[in-house]
């Protein structure tokens, strides 16, 4: 049996800001940081074999805390990137909201069917991000795996994992930054 332990990475300014971050590097802010080291503890009684991660810092800098507690290396993998958001990036929600208004409400209800201008498709990220899961999965059979990354690629893995069509994305960003599933 392997145990999959999906983790949010820990808050940023821009999250904060409620400023579209996608694909960017932005770093964890000080509350972030704290939010890490609370991940961490809270997992303690998990056994865990392998971090994997987003190469973006504020992913990073939550599996390092997660990582490091237990002596461990985390692994950093581009297909846990999180959506690339095009030139929405870097955007205020609400700004996007006004500028791109038919094509942000399609992108919330049919989120499969459009992608943000220059930016990535839900259905192309869930083809990256669900083949480097079973990648993982198949590598580390009979472990304990942390997979830390940005909302909607760990909503997307959330989507597979529960047999829902990607189009279900958005009812399963994190609320909790962290949730358990046993394969």
């Amino acid at each position: 049996m392997v145990r999959l332990i999906l983790v949010r990475h820990g808050e940023t300014n821009w999250n904060k800001q409620k400023r579209v971050q996608g694909a960017l590097d932005i770093p964890l802010n000080r509350e972030g940081g704290e939010e890490a080291r609370r991940i961490s503890s809270e997992l303690s009684k998990f056994k865990i074999d392998v971090v994997y991660s987003s190469p973006v810092s504020c992913s990073c800098s939550t599996a390092h805390e997660i990582a490091t507690t237990r002596s461990l290396k985390v692994i950093k993998i581009d297909e846990l990137n999180e959506v690339n958001h095009g030139i929405w990036q870097g955007l205020l929600l609400k700004d996007i909201k006004k500028r791109y208004k038919k094509q942000y409400n399609t992108w919330k209800a049919y989120p499969t069917s459009v992608r943000p201008p220059k930016g990535e498709s839900i259905r192309v990220a869930y083809d990256r991000a669900v083949s480097a899961m079973h990648k993982i999965v198949d590598k580390h059979k009979d472990e304990s795996i942390c997979i830390v990354s940005g909302g909607i690629i760990l909503s997307i893995i959330k989507c597979y994992l529960r047999n829902i069509d990607p189009e279900g994305v958005w009812k399963f960003i994190p609320g909790e930054p962290w949730e358990v599933f046993e394969l």
